[in-house]
């Protein structure tokens, strides 16, 4: 790029300015609302393990091929990793995002069963995950669904009773090896369909169409992502993002009033206070006209007693059953936003007693563990494709990269 120019530093200047001018106005109406920072309780001393996932895809000139991969550490590391082929048509980014964070869910139920941690911490937010469904869940099962509905509930069923048989066996080889290193994916498993068809009809009516097949593939997928977390919020979990723009407090505080403004909740808790502490609040989705739903099929299980924790967060609403807060490690430090379900001064605690300076270390290393590095996820997939191509020169027509001539 060329060197700075001097009207776009004026411009980035005007916002910030601009901004600046409500900021003492934005922090008394704060404070009447009776917001403030709170003072941390003492470390405590427990079993605390973080998670944290990564990806790395390659587009290839007839399919992708991605990797996933999902760490657990505390005193000691978990690691689940996987690599995935999808096609280029449905949904990618979003699918293989999803397989990301149904192994992150797992290994941190994992991390609780196996080794005995008190508190999991991930990497993000709660409310990210479950806010709504991924955009093409409802289009990819209305149809399924409303054309046959206890049929398409018993394939349902039968696929969670699968799920929970494998999640023993996964079990089994994470204690003996603390390592995962295949797929796990069972929706695209490729005997899902025969193990389906002798439990449910359903599969008949529909495995000789390919639309349907792979919608009922991509839904399952979401099921099988449903699982993991459901698993995961059996037990004390606290959420930690360090990229975030929430305004609910200034939302709160500036209802019916006319110094109303559009700004992120951080710049005015930073001019409330610089010290360390945590800073509760409330989340008002419904003002932002966010809805919290979950397809009608997977509801109808949830009361049948399927899901039971996600059914909890959905009795009512999930933004009151998440408890939000703000925490600075250090004064003058980042602000972070948790989530959890349960904030309390046992779980802040937990998190004091892994953190030092300005995060919590457990998370650091998880990060710093997980990273799938470029050069080594392309000599990986080169080697796939040599051996595949030297085994079949078909091959090659589907595992072509365009960009190669630019690299």
């Amino acid at each position: 790029m060329p060197r700075i120019s001097e009207s776009h530093l004026e411009e980035v200047k005007r916002y910030l300015d601009f901004q600046l001018g409500k900021i003492e106005t934005l922090k008394r109406l704060v404070l009447e609302k009776g917001y403030s920072w709170v003072n941390f309780p003492e470390p405590k001393k427990g079993k605390v393990y973080a998670v944290d996932g990564s990806r790395m895809i390659k587009r290839l000139s007839g399919a992708i091929i991605y990797a996933v991969s999902s760490v657990a550490i505390g005193e000691d590391l978990l690691q689940w990793h996987e690599i995935g082929l999808v096609s280029p048509y449905k949904h990618v980014d979003e699918r293989i995002r999803l397989h990301m964070e149904t192994l992150e869910s797992r290994i941190g139920a994992m991390a609780r069963d196996i080794k005995g941690a008190d508190l999991i911490l991930m990497d993000g937010t709660l409310s990210g995950s479950i806010a709504r469904p991924p955009a093409y869940i409802n289009g990819t099962s209305k149809e399924l669904y409303e054309g046959n509905k206890i049929d398409f509930l018993d394939t349902l069923r039968a696929f969670l009773e699968l799920l929970e048989g494998e999640w023993e066996r996964w079990k089994e080889e994470l204690e003996k090896g603390a390592l995962i290193n295949h797929s796990t994916i069972i929706a695209r498993r490729e005997n899902l369909f025969e193990y389906l068809k002798e439990r449910t009809s359903f599969i008949g009516e529909i495995e000789h169409d390919p639309t349907h097949r792979e919608n009922l593939v991509i839904f399952l997928e979401y099921v099988e992502y449903l699982h993991a977390l459901d698993k995961l919020l059996g037990g004390q979990v606290a959420f930690i993002a360090k990229t975030f723009y929430t305004d609910d407090v200034v939302r709160s505080a500036t209802a019916d009033k006319e110094e109303h403004a559009l700004m992120p909740d951080v710049p005015i808790l930073d001019a409330i206070s610089k010290e360390r502490g945590y800073f509760p609040f409330e989340y008002h989705r419904n003002e932002k006209g966010i809805k919290w739903s979950l397809p009608e099929p997977i509801k109808k299980l949830q009361r049948e007693g399927y899901l039971r924790n996600i059914a909890e967060l959905f009795k009512k609403e999930p933004a009151g059953a998440i408890t939000p807060a703000y925490v600075r490690f250090v004064n003058g430090g980042v602000v972070y936003l948790m989530e959890t379900l349960n904030l309390d001064e046992e779980l802040l605690g937990l998190i004091l007693g892994v953190s030092e300076d300005e995060y919590v270390i457990p998370l650091e290393y998880a990060h710093h563990s997980v990273v799938i590095k470029k050069q080594e996820f392309d000599t990986y997939v080169d080697s796939i494709v040599n051996a595949l191509v030297g085994e079949d020169e078909r091959y090659l027509s589907f595992l072509r990269y365009g960009r190669e001539p630019l690299e």
